[in-house]
Protein backbone atom coordinates (compact mmCIF):
# COMPACT_ATOMS: atom_id res chain seq x y z
CA UNK A 1 0.00 0.00 0.00
CA UNK A 2 1.24 3.52 -0.80
CA UNK A 3 1.80 6.55 1.29
CA UNK A 4 -1.29 8.03 -0.55
CA UNK A 5 -3.12 5.09 0.09
CA UNK A 6 -2.62 5.01 3.61
CA UNK A 7 -3.06 8.82 4.52
CA UNK A 8 -6.46 8.46 2.25
CA UNK A 9 -7.58 5.34 4.65
CA UNK A 10 -6.64 6.95 7.46
CA UNK A 11 -8.57 10.56 6.25
CA UNK A 12 -11.95 8.34 5.85
CA UNK A 13 -11.24 6.67 9.35
CA UNK A 14 -11.06 10.03 10.63
CA UNK A 15 -13.90 11.34 8.74
CA UNK A 16 -16.41 8.16 10.27
CA UNK A 17 -15.72 8.59 13.46
CA UNK A 18 -16.13 12.42 13.21
CA UNK A 19 -19.75 11.25 12.19
CA UNK A 20 -19.79 8.66 14.79
CA UNK A 21 -18.97 11.73 17.33
CA UNK A 22 -21.42 14.39 15.80
CA UNK A 23 -23.96 11.58 16.42
CA UNK A 24 -23.04 10.78 19.48
CA UNK A 25 -23.18 14.46 20.76
CA UNK A 26 -26.43 14.98 18.76
CA UNK A 27 -27.89 11.92 20.64
CA UNK A 28 -26.72 13.03 24.19
CA UNK A 29 -28.47 16.84 23.30
CA UNK A 30 -31.60 14.57 22.60
CA UNK A 31 -31.15 13.00 26.09
CA UNK A 32 -30.90 16.18 28.12
CA UNK A 33 -33.83 17.81 25.88
CA UNK A 34 -36.73 15.81 28.48
CA UNK A 35 -34.78 17.19 31.32
CA UNK A 36 -35.59 20.97 29.95
CA UNK A 37 -38.88 19.92 28.10
CA UNK A 38 -40.38 18.54 31.57
CA UNK A 39 -39.79 22.27 33.38
CA UNK A 40 -41.86 23.58 30.74
CA UNK A 41 -44.80 21.43 30.29
CA UNK A 42 -47.57 21.24 32.42
CA UNK A 43 -51.28 20.21 33.15
CA UNK A 44 -54.18 22.92 32.68
CA UNK A 45 -53.72 25.82 34.88
CA UNK A 46 -56.02 25.06 37.52
CA UNK A 47 -54.36 21.41 37.73
CA UNK A 48 -51.24 22.95 37.97
CA UNK A 49 -52.03 25.62 40.50
CA UNK A 50 -53.26 23.02 42.96
CA UNK A 51 -50.52 20.64 42.42
CA UNK A 52 -48.40 23.80 43.51
CA UNK A 53 -49.97 24.50 46.50
CA UNK A 54 -50.41 21.22 47.68
CA UNK A 55 -46.00 20.76 47.15
CA UNK A 56 -46.17 24.20 48.43
CA UNK A 57 -47.84 23.07 51.82
CA UNK A 58 -46.07 19.75 52.14
CA UNK A 59 -42.58 21.22 51.79
CA UNK A 60 -43.39 23.85 54.47
CA UNK A 61 -45.28 20.93 56.66
CA UNK A 62 -40.88 18.98 56.33
CA UNK A 63 -39.86 21.75 58.88
CA UNK A 64 -42.27 21.11 61.93
CA UNK A 65 -40.16 21.55 64.60
CA UNK A 66 -37.31 23.40 63.26
CA UNK A 67 -36.44 25.74 65.92
CA UNK A 68 -36.54 29.45 65.21
CA UNK A 69 -33.49 31.26 64.21
CA UNK A 70 -33.45 35.21 62.97
CA UNK A 71 -32.02 34.75 59.02
CA UNK A 72 -32.16 30.96 59.31
CA UNK A 73 -33.61 29.11 56.24
CA UNK A 74 -32.73 25.50 57.19
CA UNK A 75 -34.00 22.52 59.49
CA UNK A 76 -31.31 23.82 61.98
CA UNK A 77 -32.94 27.36 62.13
CA UNK A 78 -35.61 29.16 60.23
CA UNK A 79 -37.61 32.20 60.20
CA UNK A 80 -40.93 33.41 59.27
CA UNK A 81 -40.16 34.52 56.03
CA UNK A 82 -37.46 31.73 55.34
CA UNK A 83 -40.45 29.31 55.75
CA UNK A 84 -42.43 30.49 53.07
CA UNK A 85 -39.14 31.20 51.08
CA UNK A 86 -37.08 27.59 51.32
CA UNK A 87 -40.86 26.08 51.11
CA UNK A 88 -41.42 27.91 47.81
CA UNK A 89 -37.72 26.56 46.72
CA UNK A 90 -38.21 22.88 47.95
CA UNK A 91 -42.08 22.57 46.60
CA UNK A 92 -43.26 23.82 43.84
CA UNK A 93 -39.53 25.63 42.87
CA UNK A 94 -40.50 29.05 42.89
CA UNK A 95 -37.91 31.57 43.90
CA UNK A 96 -39.55 33.71 46.46
CA UNK A 97 -38.64 37.16 47.71
CA UNK A 98 -36.69 36.57 51.15
CA UNK A 99 -38.49 39.40 53.50
CA UNK A 100 -42.41 39.79 54.39
CA UNK A 101 -41.75 43.23 53.28
CA UNK A 102 -41.27 42.17 49.73
CA UNK A 103 -43.34 38.94 49.95
CA UNK A 104 -46.31 41.48 50.69
CA UNK A 105 -45.59 43.36 47.69
CA UNK A 106 -45.06 40.86 45.58
CA UNK A 107 -48.59 38.92 46.39
CA UNK A 108 -51.69 39.42 45.01
CA UNK A 109 -53.95 40.93 48.25
CA UNK A 110 -57.09 38.74 48.37
CA UNK A 111 -60.19 38.89 50.26
CA UNK A 112 -60.78 36.58 53.35
CA UNK A 113 -63.40 34.78 51.77
CA UNK A 114 -61.57 33.88 48.87
CA UNK A 115 -58.53 32.28 51.12
CA UNK A 116 -57.09 29.33 49.59
CA UNK A 117 -55.05 26.58 51.28
CA UNK A 118 -50.98 27.78 50.43
CA UNK A 119 -51.69 31.80 50.06
CA UNK A 120 -50.10 33.96 53.00
CA UNK A 121 -51.41 35.48 55.78
CA UNK A 122 -49.66 38.79 56.61
CA UNK A 123 -49.13 40.17 60.64
CA UNK A 124 -48.38 43.34 62.23
CA UNK A 125 -46.91 42.26 65.09
CA UNK A 126 -44.42 45.12 65.87
CA UNK A 127 -46.01 48.38 64.96
CA UNK A 128 -45.57 47.42 61.12
CA UNK A 129 -45.73 44.18 58.94
CA UNK A 130 -43.42 41.77 60.83
CA UNK A 131 -45.02 38.63 60.50
CA UNK A 132 -46.24 36.07 57.51
CA UNK A 133 -47.50 32.69 57.26
CA UNK A 134 -48.42 29.68 54.64
CA UNK A 135 -52.53 29.15 55.43
CA UNK A 136 -53.52 25.82 55.47
CA UNK A 137 -57.20 25.91 55.53
CA UNK A 138 -59.75 25.78 58.12
CA UNK A 139 -58.16 28.64 59.77
CA UNK A 140 -55.02 27.35 60.39
CA UNK A 141 -52.04 28.17 59.43
CA UNK A 142 -47.84 26.86 59.53
CA UNK A 143 -45.38 29.63 60.36
CA UNK A 144 -41.93 30.35 62.49
CA UNK A 145 -43.09 32.04 65.44
CA UNK A 146 -40.24 33.62 67.37
CA UNK A 147 -41.91 34.29 70.66
CA UNK A 148 -44.99 32.53 72.74
CA UNK A 149 -45.02 29.91 74.61
CA UNK A 150 -44.31 27.58 71.54
CA UNK A 151 -41.77 28.86 69.28
CA UNK A 152 -40.00 27.41 65.79
CA UNK A 153 -42.14 26.20 63.02
CA UNK A 154 -45.65 24.77 64.29
CA UNK A 155 -49.48 24.82 63.22
CA UNK A 156 -51.58 27.95 65.15
CA UNK A 157 -55.44 29.33 63.94
CA UNK A 158 -56.36 32.62 63.46
CA UNK A 159 -58.93 32.14 66.33
CA UNK A 160 -56.01 31.97 68.85
CA UNK A 161 -56.66 35.86 70.18
CA UNK A 162 -53.07 37.01 69.64
CA UNK A 163 -53.19 36.15 65.77
CA UNK A 164 -56.60 37.14 65.72
CA UNK A 165 -55.29 40.82 66.97
CA UNK A 166 -52.42 41.07 65.02
CA UNK A 167 -53.39 39.83 61.55
CA UNK A 168 -53.82 42.56 58.75
CA UNK A 169 -54.12 40.29 55.27
CA UNK A 170 -53.99 37.28 52.97
CA UNK A 171 -52.13 37.54 49.77
CA UNK A 172 -51.76 35.06 46.84
CA UNK A 173 -48.29 33.81 45.24
CA UNK A 174 -49.30 30.95 43.56
CA UNK A 175 -52.71 31.34 41.09
CA UNK A 176 -53.66 29.76 37.59
CA UNK A 177 -51.21 30.89 35.14
CA UNK A 178 -48.16 31.00 37.29
CA UNK A 179 -45.17 27.63 36.47
CA UNK A 180 -42.97 26.06 38.05
CA UNK A 181 -40.23 28.65 36.87
CA UNK A 182 -41.76 31.84 38.03
CA UNK A 183 -38.82 34.07 39.68
CA UNK A 184 -37.57 36.42 41.94
CA UNK A 185 -34.46 38.24 41.76
CA UNK A 186 -32.94 40.35 44.77
CA UNK A 187 -33.19 43.13 43.24
CA UNK A 188 -36.99 43.40 44.12
CA UNK A 189 -37.41 45.51 46.23
CA UNK A 190 -40.95 44.55 46.45
CA UNK A 191 -42.23 48.33 46.79
CA UNK A 192 -43.07 48.49 43.17
CA UNK A 193 -43.47 47.20 39.71
CA UNK A 194 -45.03 43.78 38.43
CA UNK A 195 -45.86 41.29 41.46
CA UNK A 196 -45.43 37.52 40.49
CA UNK A 197 -49.22 37.50 39.19
CA UNK A 198 -48.62 40.81 37.32
CA UNK A 199 -45.67 39.07 35.31
CA UNK A 200 -47.53 35.76 34.57
CA UNK A 201 -50.49 37.72 33.00
CA UNK A 202 -47.71 39.68 30.83
CA UNK A 203 -46.44 36.27 30.06
CA UNK A 204 -49.60 34.67 29.04
CA UNK A 205 -50.23 37.50 26.50
CA UNK A 206 -46.87 37.74 24.94
CA UNK A 207 -45.86 40.41 27.31
CA UNK A 208 -41.74 40.42 28.69
CA UNK A 209 -41.56 37.75 31.19
CA UNK A 210 -39.03 37.32 34.03
CA UNK A 211 -39.73 33.51 34.10
CA UNK A 212 -36.33 31.48 33.24
CA UNK A 213 -36.72 27.69 34.41
CA UNK A 214 -34.27 28.66 37.11
CA UNK A 215 -32.35 25.35 38.40
CA UNK A 216 -30.97 26.48 41.03
CA UNK A 217 -31.70 30.25 42.28
CA UNK A 218 -29.15 32.45 43.87
CA UNK A 219 -29.18 32.52 47.54
CA UNK A 220 -25.99 35.18 48.34
CA UNK A 221 -25.98 38.73 49.56
CA UNK A 222 -23.24 39.65 47.14
CA UNK A 223 -23.59 38.13 43.71
CA UNK A 224 -21.00 35.55 43.37
CA UNK A 225 -21.93 31.86 43.49
CA UNK A 226 -19.04 29.57 43.98
CA UNK A 227 -19.18 25.60 42.54
CA UNK A 228 -17.46 22.81 43.12
CA UNK A 229 -17.34 19.73 40.63
CA UNK A 230 -16.23 16.08 41.17
CA UNK A 231 -16.99 13.69 38.56
CA UNK A 232 -15.47 10.79 36.52
CA UNK A 233 -14.17 10.87 33.17
CA UNK A 234 -15.35 8.54 30.37
CA UNK A 235 -16.13 7.46 26.99
CA UNK A 236 -17.68 5.03 24.57
CA UNK A 237 -14.75 4.64 21.83
CA UNK A 238 -15.03 1.04 20.67
CA UNK A 239 -12.24 -1.26 22.06
CA UNK A 240 -11.16 1.85 24.90
CA UNK A 241 -12.08 1.11 28.82
CA UNK A 242 -15.21 3.71 28.88
CA UNK A 243 -13.11 4.42 31.88
CA UNK A 244 -10.47 7.34 31.66
CA UNK A 245 -9.61 9.08 34.81
CA UNK A 246 -11.18 11.82 36.82
CA UNK A 247 -11.75 15.33 37.19
CA UNK A 248 -12.42 18.14 39.46
CA UNK A 249 -13.25 21.63 39.13
CA UNK A 250 -13.76 25.28 40.76
CA UNK A 251 -15.71 27.97 39.46
CA UNK A 252 -16.90 31.44 40.25
CA UNK A 253 -20.15 32.86 38.70
CA UNK A 254 -21.30 36.35 39.08
CA UNK A 255 -24.97 35.80 39.48
CA UNK A 256 -26.68 39.42 40.11
CA UNK A 257 -28.56 41.57 36.79
CA UNK A 258 -27.98 39.32 34.38
CA UNK A 259 -30.02 36.14 32.70
CA UNK A 260 -26.67 34.34 31.53
CA UNK A 261 -24.09 33.85 34.26
CA UNK A 262 -20.60 34.88 33.34
CA UNK A 263 -17.65 32.18 35.08
CA UNK A 264 -14.24 31.53 35.33
CA UNK A 265 -12.85 28.43 36.43
CA UNK A 266 -9.71 26.08 36.90
CA UNK A 267 -9.59 22.41 37.54
CA UNK A 268 -7.37 19.22 37.66
CA UNK A 269 -7.86 16.55 35.28
CA UNK A 270 -6.62 12.85 34.61
CA UNK A 271 -7.10 10.95 31.27
CA UNK A 272 -5.88 7.69 30.02
CA UNK A 273 -6.87 8.35 27.04
CA UNK A 274 -3.97 10.83 26.28
CA UNK A 275 -1.97 9.92 29.47
CA UNK A 276 -2.47 13.16 30.82
CA UNK A 277 -2.75 15.12 33.91
CA UNK A 278 -3.92 18.50 33.15
CA UNK A 279 -4.95 21.96 34.51
CA UNK A 280 -7.69 23.47 32.61
CA UNK A 281 -8.37 27.59 33.01
CA UNK A 282 -11.39 28.28 31.62
CA UNK A 283 -14.42 31.12 31.04
CA UNK A 284 -18.33 30.16 30.97
CA UNK A 285 -21.64 30.93 30.22
CA UNK A 286 -24.65 29.12 32.32
CA UNK A 287 -28.04 29.37 31.70
CA UNK A 288 -31.26 29.66 34.13
CA UNK A 289 -31.95 25.95 33.33
CA UNK A 290 -28.30 24.56 34.25
CA UNK A 291 -27.39 24.54 30.95
CA UNK A 292 -23.71 25.86 30.32
CA UNK A 293 -20.76 25.84 27.72
CA UNK A 294 -17.37 26.95 28.47
CA UNK A 295 -13.80 27.11 26.34
CA UNK A 296 -10.48 27.44 28.00
CA UNK A 297 -6.37 26.36 27.84
CA UNK A 298 -4.95 23.53 29.63
CA UNK A 299 -1.49 23.13 30.82
CA UNK A 300 -0.46 19.59 30.58
CA UNK A 301 1.50 19.00 33.71
CA UNK A 302 2.26 15.52 31.41
CA UNK A 303 0.95 13.36 28.88
CA UNK A 304 1.76 10.76 26.23
CA UNK A 305 5.06 11.32 24.22
CA UNK A 306 3.32 11.96 20.48
CA UNK A 307 1.40 14.67 22.03
CA UNK A 308 1.85 18.13 21.89
CA UNK A 309 1.38 19.18 25.18
CA UNK A 310 2.07 23.06 24.61
CA UNK A 311 -0.75 24.92 25.97
CA UNK A 312 -3.66 25.60 23.04
CA UNK A 313 -6.53 28.09 22.60
CA UNK A 314 -9.03 26.33 22.79
CA UNK A 315 -7.70 23.48 24.40
CA UNK A 316 -10.68 22.48 26.21
CA UNK A 317 -14.26 23.21 25.38
CA UNK A 318 -17.83 21.71 26.02
CA UNK A 319 -21.42 22.00 27.01
CA UNK A 320 -22.70 20.47 30.44
CA UNK A 321 -25.97 20.15 32.43
CA UNK A 322 -26.73 20.15 35.88
CA UNK A 323 -30.43 19.22 37.88
CA UNK A 324 -32.01 20.81 40.14
CA UNK A 325 -30.41 20.72 43.54
CA UNK A 326 -31.05 17.55 45.93
CA UNK A 327 -30.15 17.90 50.25
CA UNK A 328 -28.07 15.53 51.70
CA UNK A 329 -26.85 15.97 55.22
CA UNK A 330 -27.88 20.33 55.08
CA UNK A 331 -25.32 20.46 52.39
CA UNK A 332 -26.90 20.38 48.33
CA UNK A 333 -26.18 19.40 45.45
CA UNK A 334 -26.76 18.81 42.04
CA UNK A 335 -25.75 15.94 39.32
CA UNK A 336 -23.48 17.10 37.03
CA UNK A 337 -22.70 16.18 33.00
CA UNK A 338 -20.94 17.18 30.11
CA UNK A 339 -19.66 16.30 27.08
CA UNK A 340 -16.19 18.16 26.26
CA UNK A 341 -13.11 18.14 23.78
CA UNK A 342 -9.76 18.49 24.64
CA UNK A 343 -7.81 19.47 21.99
CA UNK A 344 -4.28 18.49 21.27
CA UNK A 345 -2.78 19.51 17.92
CA UNK A 346 -1.36 16.10 16.53
CA UNK A 347 -4.07 13.96 17.91
CA UNK A 348 -7.23 12.39 16.68
CA UNK A 349 -10.90 13.78 17.55
CA UNK A 350 -11.77 10.70 18.76
CA UNK A 351 -9.02 10.56 21.63
CA UNK A 352 -10.34 14.02 23.20
CA UNK A 353 -13.68 13.37 23.05
CA UNK A 354 -14.96 12.24 26.48
CA UNK A 355 -18.07 12.67 29.24
CA UNK A 356 -17.93 13.82 32.61
CA UNK A 357 -20.21 12.99 35.36
CA UNK A 358 -20.56 13.59 39.12
CA UNK A 359 -21.82 15.96 41.24
CA UNK A 360 -21.74 19.80 42.18
CA UNK A 361 -21.45 21.62 45.43
CA UNK A 362 -22.40 25.54 45.30
CA UNK A 363 -21.92 28.24 47.77
CA UNK A 364 -23.50 31.34 47.29
CA UNK A 365 -22.24 34.36 48.82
Amino acid sequence: MTLNSRQRLQYADTFTMKQRLCTLIAGSLLLLFPFVHAQAVFPDQAEKGEQQRQAFIQAARSYLGAPYVSGGTTKRGMDCSGLVWRAGQDGPGLALPRTVVALSGQAERIADANRQPGDLLFFNTTGRLSHVAIYLGGGSFIHAASDGNRTGVIVSSLSEDYWRRTYRFSGRIISEGLSYSDTYTPADSGTGGDSAIDRARKDSTGGTSSFGGESFPFEGSFGFRFSVTGGVVWGIMPGESPFRGGNLTGEASWMRGVDVYPGIGFGFCTDTQTGSISVPLFLSLTMKQGFRVFIGTQFHLMADDELDASPQFPGILGISWNSRPAEVLGQKFRFYQSAEYSHFPNETFSRGFRFVSGLTFVFDR
